[in-house]
């Protein structure tokens, strides 16, 4: 991909971009006949219906953008492929392909780790906000989960969309999990599907909760933060864009090392059941505890169009940096999310964003193209399916019936 370096980045604001409307038709891959009844929908987003008796669908109020189009029918593969919408855009076919079905006897044992397993996943999943107690699993028996101990890792996936109800954001969720993975021994965290957004009917009360705290989950996230850059409103919106040097510490040993010295010297019980601490694992216990990085923050903000640059794809932009990004949300105070604040770091709400790759590609709607080139920490990293909002998102939206 060819960039024009263009340091304007001077474009219409969020609110009020065009909409444009999406056509198509499914047809059987094989007999090439129309498929009734087909759910199509754009992935994150509220945008959603089925098929005619034709096989022919229109979706409307689509906001300039990248989203994958997901189309699926009973007895048939589902269907997943990338567009970028810049205006009408016409799908002349879309082909399903019929399930093989096997018919082999399938052995179900009883997992006695599942509860457990399950509350974990649950707490992982919605993530470590005031709005995961009002979010619900509707159907979880299609959720498949699997805990390797000896990796402290977690993974799961659904072989059907899970019904999740979010009350505290009013939306009801239809989400296929592709993958999730939880590695506690390293703290990574991942996961990825497909989600389609409907928004719940209320009350007038019920609707003015949901606008506000829609609009909370929304300020100062990621999405927010590039859609902000975009409209040339960085500043404005309460961001402040410093540097942060993150080194490896040289007095931590590696974990391979620190892991196996600690597992070498691990306490046998002695006579009376008593544990006797050995100083050869005080002092691998004492290295684990040392921080794996030494950081230091340079607090001149950084100049966001040394940052981010416009492509030669209509919508699509690029933003690189070689150290990681220290992101301020100035209207908040911190939350507490990232833990390792800084002496001289302001006391605001705090996100941290490491580019693994040499650039990371957003939209319009300020959804990162190219998730594995990313790393969040901090508030970004906290923020999950308890606060995700769909990419359609208008923080303008005056109609509570929304």
């Amino acid at each position: 991909m060819r960039f024009l370096w263009v340091i304007s980045l001077l474009l219409s604001s969020m609110t009020g971009v065009a909409q444009h409307v999406i056509t198509g038709k499914v047809i059987d891959l094989y007999n090439k006949k129309p498929i009734p009844k087909a759910s199509v929908f754009l992935s994150n987003t509220t945008v959603g219906g089925s098929t005619n008796e034709d096989g022919s669908y229109s979706l409307t109020n689509v906001k300039p953008g990248q989203y994958d189009i997901i189309v699926s029918a009973v007895g048939y593969e589902t269907s997943q492929r990338t567009i970028l919408v810049n205006g009408k855009l016409d799908i002349p076919f879309t082909e399903l392909t019929p399930k093989t079905i096997a018919l082999n006897a399938v052995v179900v044992k009883p997992d006695p780790e599942r509860e457990q397993n399950y509350n974990m996943f649950k707490r992982e999943f919605f993530g470590p906000t005031d709005f995961t107690a009002e979010c619900k699993i509707l159907n979880p028996e299609v959720l498949e989960l699997a805990y390797d101990r000896s990796a402290q890792t977690l993974t799961a996936s659904s072989n059907d969309y899970l019904e999740i109800e979010n009350k505290a954001l009013g939306y009801k969720l239809k989400y296929k999990l592709l993958d999730f993975t939880r590695d506690f021994n390293t703290g990574k965290f991942f996961y990825m599907g497909n989600v389609l957004f409907e928004r719940m009917k209320g009350k007038p009360s019920q609707m003015k909760k949901w606008y506000k705290n829609r609009l909370f989950a929304y300020q100062g996230s990621l999405e927010h933060y590039l859609r902000s850059i975009i409209s040339n409103l960085n500043t404005q919106e309460g961001f402040k864009t410093l540097q942060l040097i993150r080194k490896p510490n040289t007095n931590r040993p590696p974990d391979s090392l620190i892991q196996a010295k600690i597992k070498k010297f691990k306490p046998v019980p002695a006579k009376g059941n008593i544990l006797v601490l050995s100083d050869s694992l005080a002092y691998w216990n004492s290295k684990n505890r040392l921080p794996r990085y030494t950081e230091y923050l340079v607090t001149k903000p950084l100049r966001i169009d040394s940052l981010v640059k416009r492509t030669d794809m209509n919508g699509v932009y690029a933003i690189a940096y070689q150290d990681i990004l220290y992101v301020l949300y100035t209207k908040k105070r911190s939350d507490n999310s990232y833990t390792n604040t800084l002496m001289n770091a302001p006391d605001n709400l705090t996100s941290l964003m490491n580019i693994t790759a040499p650039h990371a590609f957003f939209d319009n709607n300020g959804v990162i193209l190219n998730p594995a080139s990313v790393i969040v920490e901090g508030n970004w990293g906290a923020s999950r399916v308890a606060n995700l909002l769909p990419v359609d998102y208008d923080p303008g939206e005056k109609d509570l019936k929304k």
